[in-house]
């Protein structure tokens, strides 16, 4: 069939649909401005379109808009559903309408369809008609921007998975399979992994498997009944034979249900069992799908929330004793534990000997002995002025608990000229009823008079060994403390909301790029209707040092709690002083109001090291290729704030 053919068809078609769909005028009277722009784009294979007819301007803009998603929808249908996105109905049947109609509706979130337009074929009630319509190029940029989140989510998880984060690779690859899911190439979408070409509709799953396929839990203590006959369960997670630097998992407690999502740090975590408990087996489930943390991920969350990925990881459930008459812990288990409760030993970083230690000891002691009983009478006179207000906040912090039992030789004390540091107390804090939990490993500094001036939430074990393992002239013990001990304070100084002693980290000339996840309900006028949409937005802003110290005091003001983890750290020298770096980290940020995720990079003066100076801060919640077109899409580096960028 010649194009003309075609137009002449399409032509005849307008004829007999406009008048009904538009109002019974007949089309053979010369056609309106509008309803000539409709024509043309109606005829125009650039273009997708949708029509709509309401009461109102709201509800044919709605219909309209409806109708040009299903369009968009109609060719990718298909090819969309993945393994593990159906639901289970109460009759046994098999149901994913619900997953495709929330992947459909997707689509036509504001951040997505940008550049929609639309003509008005009748603006007058009681009839309202609308055309909405966009160019095809846009919809291929709403996926390719889902194809590199996939591409950046895989690359994501395999560095946390090397890193033994077990938690952060599995939720990174569950997302990135979610979003898959809603591609039209889902089957055929391939990403290189080691530099080979991965088909990720299976390759993603098959990863998930295998890494809880390498993930092992073993009991290492169990305490004496309490008074209601509950006890203490110190377990141990191992991934490919070490500690597992973060996973998290929770357990069948019988008539009361799962328990929350508990993440093991390290390879430690304790659980509460009580004499309904069911213990043959103990049933541990590795959680990959974390639902408390979709809104780290606003533009995704109602993929997330629509998908079922229950049975996409079989080998996720795990058995932990076959024996009916209680728990038993393991001589090997035991030990492991007690080795992880001193995990600030690394290669790279000398420690300080026993003998000059010794008469710091009986000061942790004494603060052990305290946290676990709920004692702190007498403290006082082990810190300094200013670290007693640290540990008053820090046992304000969330239900504070001592994980394991911490003994004299499970203590590490390292130097730092005059001052030396004690890591790591690994304590548990718990918020909102207990349904939130973090656990942190907890570092005490003391001044060269033996006091403690204070205390910090320490960096993970990976991420410790990364800094501690740098080699070169620059990289002394004393620079490697330096720098972990700066990012420890800065982290734990939004967790304590310490505004003071983060006014005085930045230097009064700072460059601080703010980045914020908001939605915001926006109204536009069409006529003499008002439209009222929710709207996401990424929002940038340059503030001066003092407009953020503002807005820090409102934030820590609003919020039960703050909490930061850094999932990747990279640490740098940055042209500009030879005493200057620059540290580029993925930050998840939780607090009670508010949460997301993405690229925090600092740029730091250590010139004097006792107090660091932040010159550069930016943030940004998704990689933006522009930053750095001359990057290929695979490096660590591409589309983010980095040395490169500032150096």
């Amino acid at each position: 069939m010649t194009l003309n053919m075609k137009r002449k068809l399409l032509t005849l078609a307008l004829a007999l649909a406009l008048p009904s769909l538009w109002g019974g005028e007949a089309f053979a009277a010369q056609l309106s401005k509008a309803e000539e722009t409709a024509q043309k784009i109606m005829e125009d294979d650039n273009y997708l379109y949708g029509t709509g007819v309401g009461a109102d301007r709201q509800e044919a803009m709605q219909a309209a808009l409806a109708d040009m998603i299903g369009k968009i929808s109609v060719n990718i249908t298909s090819s969309t559903s993945l393994s593990g996105s159906e639901t289970m109905n109460a009759d046994g049947s098999i149901d994913s309408k619900t997953q495709m109609q929330t992947m459909i509706k997707s689509y036509s979130a504001p951040a997505n369809l940008e550049g929609v337009e639309s003509v008005w074929l009748s603006d007058k009630a009681p009839d309202f008609r609308v055309m909405t319509y966009l160019k095809r190029e846009q919809v291929e940029k709403m996926f390719e921007r889902r194809r590199d989140n996939v591409a950046n989510l895989v690359r994501e998880g395999i560095r946390a998975e090397e890193g033994g984060k077990i938690d952060l690779a599995l939720r990174y690859l569950y997302q990135a399979y979610v979003i898959l899911g809603s591609l039209p190439d889902a089957r055929s979408f391939e990403a290189k992994i080691d530099g080979t070409p991965r088909l990720l509709s299976t390759w993603i799953p098959e990863q998930m498997r295998d890494i809880c396929a390498n993930v092992r839990f073993g009991i290492a203590e169990v305490s004496k009944p309490d008074d209601a006959g509950g006890k203490t369960v110190s377990i141990m997670a191992h991934y490919k034979g070490e500690p597992a630097t973060s996973i998290g998992f929770s357990y069948w407690r019988g008539s009361q249900g799962q328990s929350p999502v508990i993440t093991a740090r390290d390879g430690m975590a304790e659980i509460e069992v009580t004499p309904t408990t069911p213990l043959d087996p103990l049933a541990l489930d590795i959680e990959y799908r974390f639902p408390d943390e979709n809104h780290l991920v606003p533009e995704f969350q109602p993929l997330l929330e629509a998908f079922n990925g229950a049975g996409l990881v079989p080998n996720a459930h795990v058995s932990l004793t076959e024996s009916a008459k209680g728990l038993k812990s393991d001589k090997k288990e035991a030990q492991a534990f007690k080795e992880a409760v001193s995990a600030g030993a690394h290669e790279g970083i000398n420690v300080t000997s026993k003998e000059e230690s010794s008469p710091l000891v009986g000061s942790i002691e004494k603060i052990v002995y305290a946290i676990v009983n709920k004692k702190y009478t007498g403290l006082q006179e082990l810190f300094t002025d200013e670290g007693y207000k640290m540990f008053e906040s820090l046992i304000h912090y969330g239900n504070a608990k001592i994980l394991g039992k911490a003994t004299r030789d499970t203590y590490e004390f390292y130097p730092m000229k005059e001052r030396t540091v004690c890591r790591s107390i690994p304590m548990q804090f718990s918020f909102e009823g207990g349904k939130r939990k973090f656990t942190e490993d907890v570092t005490f500094t003391f001044n060269k008079d033996g006091l403690i001036e204070s205390l910090a939430f320490g960096l993970g074990s990976v991420a410790r060994k990364d800094i501690f393992s740098m080699e070169g002239e620059a990289w002394t013990d004393y620079m490697k403390m330096v720098v972990v001990t700066f990012l420890e304070n800065y982290k734990t100084a939004f967790a304590l909301k310490r505004l003071d002693f983060i006014e005085t980290m930045f230097d009064d000339d700072a460059v601080i790029i703010v980045g914020h996840v908001v939605k915001k309900l926006e109204k536009r006028r069409e006529g003499d209707t008002d439209i009222i949409e929710n709207k996401e937005h990424v929002t940038y802003a340059r503030k001066t040092k003092a407009e953020y110290i503002d807005q820090l005091k409102r934030c820590f003001k609003s919020n039960q709690f703050i909490n930061i983890r850094f999932a990747n750290t990279d640490v740098g020298a940055v042209d500009v002083g030879e005493d200057t770096y620059g540290i580029q980290l993925r930050q998840e940020y939780f607090s009670s109001s508010y949460g997301d995720v993405g690229y925090l990079y600092l740029m730091v003066d250590f010139l004097n090291p006792d107090e660091p100076i932040i010159k550069v801060r930016t943030w940004q919640p998704e990689r933006k290729p522009d930053l750095t077109p001359n990057l290929p899409k695979d490096s660590p580096y591409n589309g983010i704030f980095s040395n490169g960028y500032f150096g």
